[in-house]
């Protein structure tokens, strides 16, 4: 059944969010040809509430065993083949009522397969604002395949909810990586982007992320090697797509921003009170950055801190580790 947008909602246990995630689509003005829901061995009312929802047909697949998280984001490609468009949308998060509207547009004129993404409101539990991604100018940016490499290498923003996958009917020649948890999609997207003739960010907030306390990224967290190592994981797999060797001054731009992030997420657990646990992600850290570079990070965090969340006072979820 070939159609023009697929969105796919792959979930487990979503029962608090799924149903503003399904009212979001059905709010659309230009909707979804076909919704599926990807539904790996919930054991709340997931099934109830979907199977209930009157907004717009949606087509219901539960797996008869636990395929993973990434195994199910897997089983979302397959549909590529039978659609021009196609989305991987969390069950809770959701898209503002122009999103498809505007991003099938941007790729309209794409002849082969495509990428487009856009910025996305951070929101809580309780849908207040907290953020936005970027700076909502309005403004479309094409990429070319090295910038868009390179400042995917960066761990950039690009939140699933604000992704559109331009599929031109065609099988997704990549899937997503089970050994790099946290950052697969980070891996995925420059991997997919190989393959795209044409790369568009547009400068709007379109989709909603959400922030709450049992996302996967908090669920998986203690675990130090998701954590940190795959940071610089996962910048050595994106940067190794250009083909190119990075200089001095690439390569200490990307070892920076380990030290960053690393500190970022120290940090937070520090705050949350988990001394020991910050203690062992700056010793592993440290360890890739080495002392100067780690310093001149942890004057950024700080400055960043003072700037962004003391005097422009700008909330922030108190189990986001990673802002």
């Amino acid at each position: 059944m070939k159609v023009s947008i697929t969105t796919t909602i792959p979930v487990r246990n979503g029962q608090a969010f799924i149903g503003q995630t399904l009212e979001s689509l059905a709010r659309q003005t230009r909707k979804p040809d076909r919704v599926v829901v990807l539904d790996n061995v919930s054991t709340d009312a997931t099934t109830q509430i979907v199977q209930s929802f009157k907004g717009l047909p949606i087509e219901y697949i539960r797996h008869p065993k636990d395929i993973g998280l990434w195994g199910n984001f897997n089983r979302c490609l397959d549909f590529a083949a039978e659609t021009d468009y196609l989305q991987i949308l969390h069950a809770d998060d959701a898209l503002g009522p122009r999103f498809y509207e505007v991003m099938t547009r941007q790729l309209d004129d794409c002849r082969g397969r495509g990428l487009a993404w856009c910025l996305d409101d951070r929101i809580d539990e309780n849908n207040r604002l907290l953020s936005v991604s970027g700076k909502p100018d309005g403004q479309v940016i094409v990429w070319d395949r090295d910038t868009f490499l390179a400042r995917k290498a960066e761990i950039g923003n690009q939140a699933f909810c604000a992704t559109l996958l331009k599929t031109d009917y065609q099988p997704i020649p990549e899937r997503f990586q089970t050994d790099v948890l946290i950052y697969a999609d980070m891996v995925f997207w420059p991997k997919f982007g190989m393959h795209c003739d044409k790369i568009v960010l547009v400068n709007e907030a379109l989709a909603q992320y959400r922030w709450h306390g049992s996302n996967m990224t908090n669920v998986v967290a203690p675990d130090l090697t998701t954590l940190v190592s795959d940071i610089w994981k996962t910048m050595d797999i994106v940067e190794a797509l250009r083909e190119k060797t990075p200089g001095v001054v690439r390569r200490t731009k990307l070892t920076g921003l380990v030290s960053v992030r690393a500190g970022i997420m120290a940090k937070r657990f520090r705050q949350l009170g988990n001394t020991k646990y910050s203690r062992d992600i700056v010793k592993m850290a440290r360890a890739h950055t080495g002392w100067p570079l780690w310093l001149a990070g942890q004057f950024l965090v700080q400055l960043r801190e003072l700037l962004v969340y003391k005097i422009a006072r700008r909330p922030r979820h108190r189990q986001n580790i990673f802002s």
